[in-house]
């Protein structure tokens, strides 16, 4: 077979099918679609079974974090590209065949749009930022080479050539099991070893977005954590140059800080919804600032599916 489409899951029965409805009606020749379960009970089991479908395959993997369900899913499959899509993402018509086309092209990596679809209202304030955050469009031409992109992508929606991309067999790190990130690291592995990653705009996911993951203290977590990565991916595997970026970009999230806290500050003195936003901001400075405390408090435990 050609391609294997992997969908890592934790204990998120509708919207996997919701998922796997949007992704059987486009199934071709040659594509099979994995579900990996990373629920220690296997609750999605009934789920893949009750479609009845043979190319749809379900795979336990009770070791906790998305880490290990995407690297079991490199396991699993035996065709020589692998896609991933995250369970709580719909896939729009075309999708497949979008993922098919690039690997017919030969291309070792490539990735696809994503946009939010909110499931609840959005707080006053915060509607741009939200949908900047959850937004992947990278405005490049279809097919274009996006390596210098490379931070902006992770494997939601994405497609690779397992033989090129994928060394060892656990290509995912598990340091960062519980941490997120896994993904955006091994794409920067892949453009630091020369493999070209491109962009792929007629794949497009929709990704189902919550109320409580819409919420200002959602995003400014996150907005936290993904300043910390920043200062990981940058840092890399040390050395002088990436010191060098590490505190570059550090200089960056004091400048967040500084600034965006003092809009916050301003805005809400004032009555202006628009503190929240700049508030999500400048957790991004801080992030960067303290980005070691990444480390100090992984939830291990954590499970596979959605945005890491």
């Amino acid at each position: 077979m050609l391609l294997s489409i992997a969908i890592p899951t934790f204990r998120r029965p509708d919207m996997l099918a919701e998922c796997l409805d949007s992704l059987l009606p486009q199934l071709q020749d040659g594509v099979e679609l994995l579900v990996v379960d990373n629920d220690p009970a296997a609750s999605a089991r009934a789920t893949v079974e009750g479609y009845g479908e043979p190319r749809l395959r379900y795979v336990h993997e009770p070791r906790p974090g998305v880490v290990q369900a995407r690297n079991r899913a490199v396991a699993e499959s035996a065709c020589r590209y692998l896609g991933f899509i995250d369970d709580d993402e719909i896939a729009r018509p075309g999708w497949i065949a979008a993922l098919v086309r690039h690997a017919e092209l030969g291309l070792p990596a490539s990735f696809g749009m994503v946009v939010p679809r909110y499931l609840g209202q959005v707080a006053p304030g915060l509607q741009a930022l939200l949908d900047d955050f959850y937004t992947r469009d990278l405005k490049r031409p279809a097919d274009a080479d996006v390596s210098d992109k490379w931070i902006h992508v992770g494997t939601g929606n994405s497609l690779f050539d397992k033989a090129r991309c994928f060394t060892g067999s656990d290509p995912f790190s598990a340091r960062m099991n519980g941490t997120g990130g896994e993904d955006v690291w091994l794409v920067r592995s892949l453009v630091e070893r020369g493999v070209p990653i491109h962009w792929n705009p007629a794949a497009v996911v929709e990704e189902q977005i919550p109320p409580e993951r819409s919420s200002l203290g959602y995003v400014r977590e996150r907005k936290y954590r993904h300043g910390q990565q920043r200062i990981v991916m940058m840092l890399g595997p040390g050395g002088a140059k990436g010191w060098a970026k590490a505190a570059a970009w550090m200089g960056v999230g004091a400048v967040q800080l500084t600034l965006h806290g003092g809009h916050a500050l301003a805005l809400r003195a004032r009555g202006k919804p628009d503190w929240r936003g700049a508030a999500v901001r400048a957790s991004g400075g801080l992030g960067k600032l303290v980005w070691w405390k990444l480390w100090d408090n992984r939830p291990y435990g954590g499970g596979a599916g959605g945005s890491s």
